[in-house]
């Protein structure tokens, strides 16, 4: 089909007109359909009843010239090229016209010309590519819009969610309320669930907008995945299913990539098996290949290069799926149809981040599978540099069976749990919370040296230390070197996923008390916890004597574990002085001996919202804390010129204060005081570090989150 191009002419000769008109008629290819004004106000009567790919516009009409109806285009926000056409040749009139915005300028005996048809064709072209730009930047708007509402939503979300996670967290600690443990655990499950799906809104938006980085750090793979499998393993044993970890080949000890991406991927696959699965197993196996397997991947021109790839395959006795199906189940938003959406729902996006994550860490991912026998779905990723690394047989340890009942030791004093990985804190410390000792939380060696020396200056020291070995920033070896270093004694137990062989007696040589394996077995952990901790029923005077009678002292069943020590609570020289004072002395001394005490941790909470501010407060005064709380920025600096505060937790978004000038206000009035961000949005790392704050945490916030923090 021939293209037609339809010209807007403003001209005020009719001659001319003609002549221009006679021309454009004679033309084969392409077509001209052309629309006569002769002034301005004709020509914007033509622009609102049609549109125009160009506009031929003569330099003089009357009164008027050339930038007056250029000025009048833009006035009434008419975009079209404009070729200025002018009975002869004047080069500060070419310029005044070009600088005006004009396309061109011809002089009008050059319209039956060939540089008339060129000028035509460049206007054209200049117009397309314009438009093109704009429609670019029309995108790049709506897409910086979209960024805008996500974020938006992420934090008008999560602060609701924080409300009803927490609450419910708190009713199912209650014991009065375990007549209605199986509806609240519905309610947290339905709200964790959401908070998933919010994830996954959040992250593809952010790999679609390319704002997703990678954190690359080298891990050992070991450890890694003895995480994984005691993370995962738990739900696969809900649905009555077996969780296996095989590896294929000998494996490198350390690997180079980002943990956080890899076992977001893993732990999604792992899922969806146990949610597709109503019996049988799951199997996660790991293997080096030649990275020449990769060359049929869309991801080959990175991998090439490589001497080998790390692969890791998921593998179910699930529902399977038809083979038509698998082509689009990494595209955004796809789910399978029927049974699939039904029964078991999600957004759809879980895969095709998995999908962009493996992209990202220079691999490919796919899938097979049968229905009716399950699914396949395999990638590889870029392990990074293996040249000095040493291969060896994977060996993890093996999961203890999850037993219905709790161990219920009856043991006191204080534990310091050191892990990277917050779900790991989490899991040994609702080990350790069966006992009843204070249980504090830190992410690396440094945070875990701060603490144990914090906890010293406030003459409430750790009774034990839990440490993992492989952590960042400062490993458990070089936290415990730094503790003794500082002339503290208390007992620090490694704790390890690794298992080759002289291991336990090699970090029992750099001064661990004891090695403790990952998955960490309940009943070894209540063993250690026994030998190092206090008993909750200390002995009197009087029971002494039944002890020495021979009558039976209650202990926590623990088996296999070695005798526990026997704690006699001899009386201090207080208390055996306040028999003989009298009663005002007695509360004196009683009054004494408390200022010894360490003093409660003050803390500001500041958040616009009323039920999350609540929220804070309640969990905080759990934890021990005296708590103040502020719903705006001027309160919050009010409350910090009257009273000094050891830790601020505040959201980034208040009615009368950007957070980061609330934070940078308050740092120049307490400057010794913690700063931690509790927000729905992600803090900015860099920002934070220049204003000096301390933590950052993603609503919604739990108890567990807030204790690991003010540790």
């Amino acid at each position: 089909m021939t293209e037609v191009i339809k010209i807007l002419l403003i001209e005020d000769d009719e001659d001319d007109y003609f002549l221009t008109s006679d021309y454009l008629e004679r033309c084969d290819s392409p077509k001209f359909l052309l629309t006569w004004a002769t002034d301005s106000d004709s020509a914007i009567e033509a622009l609102k009843q049609d549109t125009f790919d160009l506009c031929l516009l003569d330099f003089l009409l009357g009164a008027e010239n050339a930038l007056d109806v250029i000025d009048k285009l833009k006035a009434n926000q008419y975009n079209l090229p404009v070729v200025i056409l002018t009975g002869q040749s004047d080069s500060t009139v070419d310029e005044m016209v070009m600088r005006a915005g004009a396309a061109d300028y011809l002089q009008k005996s050059e319209i039956e010309s060939p540089r008339f048809m060129r000028t035509i064709r460049y206007a054209l072209v200049r117009r397309d590519i314009e438009n093109e730009r704009m429609e670019r930047n029309k995108v790049e708007q709506k897409n910086k819009a979209k960024d805008k509402f996500l974020a938006h939503l992420g934090h008008e979300l999560r602060t609701p969610l924080t409300s009803i996670l927490g609450y419910t967290e708190l009713l199912i600690d209650d014991a009065r309320n375990s007549p209605f443990q199986q509806e609240l655990s519905i309610i947290h499950s339905n709200g964790k669930h959401l908070l998933s799906l919010l994830n996954d809104l959040l992250d593809m938006s952010r790999i679609m907008a390319d704002k997703l980085e990678l954190n690359m750090k080298e891990i050992n793979l070991a450890a890694f995945l003895t995480d994984i499998h005691s993370l995962m393993q738990l739900n696969a044993k809900d649905k009555g299913l077996s969780l296996n970890v095989v590896p294929k080949t000998k494996l490198p000890e350390f690997i180079r990539t980002d943990p956080t991406r890899l076992r977001q991927i893993l732990i999604n696959l792992i899922t969806n098996a146990v949610k597709f699965t109503d019996k049988g197993s799951i199997t996660l196996t790991i293997e080096m290949e030649p990275s020449k397997v990769s060359q049929q991947s869309e991801n080959y021109a990175e991998s090439k290069a490589l001497e080998s790839v790390l692969r890791f395959t998921v593998d179910d006795t699930g529902i399977g799926m038809a083979p038509d199906k698998l082509d689009n189940i990494f595209h955004p938003f796809e789910q399978i149809e029927d049974v699939m959406r039904a029964n078991h729902g999600g957004a759809g996006l879980g895969l095709a981040i998995c999908k962009e994550l493996v992209c990202k860490l220079e691999g490919d991912i796919s899938v097979s599978s049968k229905m009716g026998e399950g699914s396949s779905f395999s990638f590889f990723i870029n392990p990074g540099s293996l040249s000095d690394q040493t291969f060896d047989e994977l060996s993890l340890g093996q999961v203890a069976p999850v037993e219905p009942s709790n161990l219920n030791m009856q043991l006191t004093g204080k534990v310091l749990i050191v892990d990277d990985l917050r779900e790991i804190r989490r899991l040994t410390g609702h080990l350790v919370s069966q006992s009843k000792a204070d249980i504090s939380y830190a992410e690396n060696g440094v945070k875990a040296l701060e603490a144990v020396l914090q906890a010293d200056e406030q003459n409430a020291p750790f009774n034990l230390v839990l440490m993992d070995i492989h952590m960042p920033v400062m490993n458990g070896i070089e936290a415990l070197h730094a503790i003794r270093r500082h002339g503290k004694d208390l007992p620090v137990i490694a704790v390890t996923a690794a298992s080759r062989k002289g291991l336990k007696e090699s970090l029992i040589r750099e001064g661990f008390n004891d090695v403790i394996g990952k998955p960490i077995d309940r009943f070894a952990l209540a063993s250690l916890l026994t030998l190092y901790l206090p008993e909750d029923n200390p002995v009197t005077f009087s029971n002494v004597e039944t002890q020495v009678s021979g009558m039976p002292i209650n202990k926590p069943f623990a088996p296999e574990r070695p005798e526990p020590r026997v704690k006699l609570d001899v009386p201090s020289p207080l208390k055996s002085q306040q028999e003989k004072l009298p009663t005002s002395k007695v509360k004196r001394a009683e009054h004494e001996e408390k200022q010894t005490q360490p003093s409660a941790k003050r803390v500001l909470v500041v958040e616009d919202d009323e039920d999350a501010a609540e929220l804070l407060q309640l969990f905080l005064t759990h934890l021990g804390c005296e708590v103040v709380k502020s719903l705006c920025g001027s309160d919050a600096l009010d409350a910090v010129d009257e009273q000094s505060f050891d830790h601020i937790l505040m959201d980034l978004t208040l009615p009368d204060y950007d957070g980061y000038e609330l934070a940078k206000k308050i740092k120049l009035q307490q400057t010794s005081c913690k700063l931690t961000i509790v927000s729905g949005h992600q803090a900015d790392e860099s920002t934070m570090r220049s204003i000096g704050i301390d933590n950052a945490l993603l609503k919604p916030v739990t108890k567990n989150d807030l204790e690991s923090i003010l540790v």
